[in-house]
């Protein structure tokens, strides 16, 4: 079963990123209630990940995921990203998202990866945190969207 799920996170409009801000907070993805029994867990796949760009900023950016929410420093917007010693263990991957993938259209750009991140499901929300390494700046709060496609298997 494939399932997709995406987050538009909410951006400051007031000035630019810096490096090695949070971009939009803590990210939830929800993978769909009622897909495993309680206490199951299923072996499931990270398929691909695309992030669209409203604003054709074409950010360096990264994503980290996690399979439980970091600690509360790490993951408030416009602030240093910061990954404690306890989140560590709760971390999934870091996708990279490189400037050269993003492809350019009249008023908006996408990059989008194919991947085969293998993860252990437990019924719960996938969690994110967005890294900027550069110095972004959005024009509007929902100037980004991000999907991840999971297969449960």
């Amino acid at each position: 079963m494939f399932i997709k799920t995406s987050v538009v996170p909410v951006l400051q409009i007031a000035g630019a990123y810096v490096a090695k801000d949070c971009v939009g907070g803590l990210l939830t993805f929800t993978i769909g209630e009622g897909t495993l029994a309680s206490g199951m867990t299923a072996n499931a796949v990270i398929k691909r990940m695309t992030i669209t760009d409203a604003d054709v900023e074409d950010a360096v950016l990264s994503l980290h995921l996690f399979n439980a929410s970091p600690a509360p420093a790490a993951k408030t917007d416009a602030d240093e990203c910061v990954q404690v010693a306890a989140d560590l263990a709760k971390k999934i991957v870091t996708l990279p998202i490189a400037a050269a993938d993003y492809q350019d259209f009249a008023g908006d750009s996408i990059a989008s990866y194919e991947l085969d991140v293998p993860i252990v499901y437990d019924g719960k929300d996938i969690f994110g945190v967005l890294e900027c390494t550069a110095t972004p700046t959005y024009t509007a709060v929902n100037d980004l969207t991000i999907h991840l496609i999971v297969e449960l298997r």
